[in-house]
């Protein structure tokens, strides 16, 4: 299997796949100047790589991007069985501004925001299933655009999230009060197929039928509570929430992160929180 067939099956687009390609060349021409083949590549010929970007006038981001890949070029050479490790999982670019996630609710805020939806505001079961999708498990809107009946596996109480070019796979269990909701929501709709939270307005609901009904979602949210600001914001405030109860690869896993670094970020805003509430509690202070 070639790299490029390894990122068809891992269902990238074209467009992604034919720029991985070119940067994946890059690298490898780079080898065979130096007399090394992606089999024998050690950590500090990934750094040299870096520097010989560095000195061709590459910019930062470029280079990050250039990094990014040779992650996925080395996963695949470990898919083939032609190397048992990746040299650039630990490689980071300083200068690289990754911003965190501010404004978090709590998880209380997002269980009485889940409480109080239906009950005050009147909204049709699909919404509430949503609202349910993002709070319990952290899905981004495009995942949910992308939910089908064939996703929803109540016996075991569980919904399988597709992975993309920038998401991994994964289960996730459904809360019990979930599991009777989606019961529900499919007997009601059982001749339903397709994008299967989109509203049947028309015959080619499409998933930008579900993206607008997320936007008017928030709207109605911030009605509940004006702290709530988008959809990945309450995203961002479950990862958070998780950090404090599951291990760091756990946390991978359940948000879909395909580096631990993306989850790291949210370690690093944790520990800012606590040293800002030591702070402000100081006797000192």
């Amino acid at each position: 299997m070639t790299f490029e067939q390894y990122l068809q099956d891992k269902r990238y687009s074209p467009n992604t796949i034919h720029h991985y390609r070119l940067y994946a060349d890059l690298f490898t021409d780079w080898l065979v100047q130096e007399q090394l083949t992606g089999e024998h590549a050690a950590y500090n010929d990934v750094i040299a790589f870096m520097h010989y970007l560095n000195e061709q006038g590459k910019s930062k981001k470029r280079v990050h991007s250039q990094l990014n890949v040779l992650r996925h070029y080395f996963t695949y050479l470990i898919s083939e069985g032609r190397r048992e490790d990746n040299p650039a999982a630990g490689v980071y670019i300083r200068g690289i501004i990754r911003t965190l996630p501010g404004n978090l609710l709590s998880m209380d805020e997002l269980e009485a925001l889940y409480q109080s939806y239906q009950l005050q505001l009147n909204v049709d079961p699909a919404k509430k299933l949503m609202l349910g999708l993002l709070i319990y498990q952290g899905l981004q809107t495009e995942e949910i655009t992308r939910l089908e009946r064939e996703h929803i596996h109540l016996k075991e109480g569980k919904v399988f999230i597709r992975g993309t070019s920038y998401s991994n796979e994964r289960w996730l269990p459904l809360q019990a009060h979930q599991v009777l909701e989606w019961q529900q929501y499919l007997q009601a709709n059982k001749f339903k197929e397709g994008i299967f939270l989109a509203r049947p307005v028309r015959k080619d609901a499409s998933a930008r039928n579900i993206s607008n009904r997320m936007r008017h979602m928030i709207l109605q949210l911030q009605r509940l509570n004006p702290k709530v600001i988008n959809a990945n914001q309450l995203r961002n405030s479950v990862i958070t929430f998780w950090l404090q109860r599951y291990n760091l690869r756990q946390v991978q896993y359940m948000a879909g992160h395909k580096y631990v670094s993306s989850t790291e970020r949210y370690q690093r805003l944790i520990t800012d929180d606590l040293q800002s509430e030591l702070q402000k509690h100081h006797p000192m202070s």
